[in-house]
């Protein structure tokens, strides 16, 4: 299956605010969950939330939306994971609002 990706203002805030490494391992995983539907490690969180996962210890928050849509929320790192959920929450939550 394939996904169209999405993101909030928010996501790509912290995006560019990455080291270039990051950003290049971010877009990498990002192209191969819109051309290939593979998620690589991954978790749900709440009903509509889910967090990309890496060993080094960074997540990347989204949502699945309809028509096969991939909303980019948020990212972080395991260490302000409870803060970075609740933020990526709210951004959902304003953006299927809007």
């Amino acid at each position: 299956m394939r996904y169209t990706i999405l993101g909030a203002d928010e996501y790509f805030d912290w995006f560019e605010s990455e080291p270039a490494r990051s950003r290049v391992q971010i877009a990498k995983r990002l192209d191969r969950i819109q051309d290939e539907g593979h998620f690589g490690d991954y978790k749900k969180l709440r009903s509509n939330l889910w967090e990309l996962r890496w060993e080094n210890g960074r997540r990347v928050y989204f949502s699945l939306i309809p028509e096969a849509q991939v909303l980019m929320l948020l990212g972080g790192n395991k260490n302000g994971q409870t803060k970075d959920i609740n933020k990526a929450e709210k951004i959902y939550k304003k953006w299927i609002d809007d």
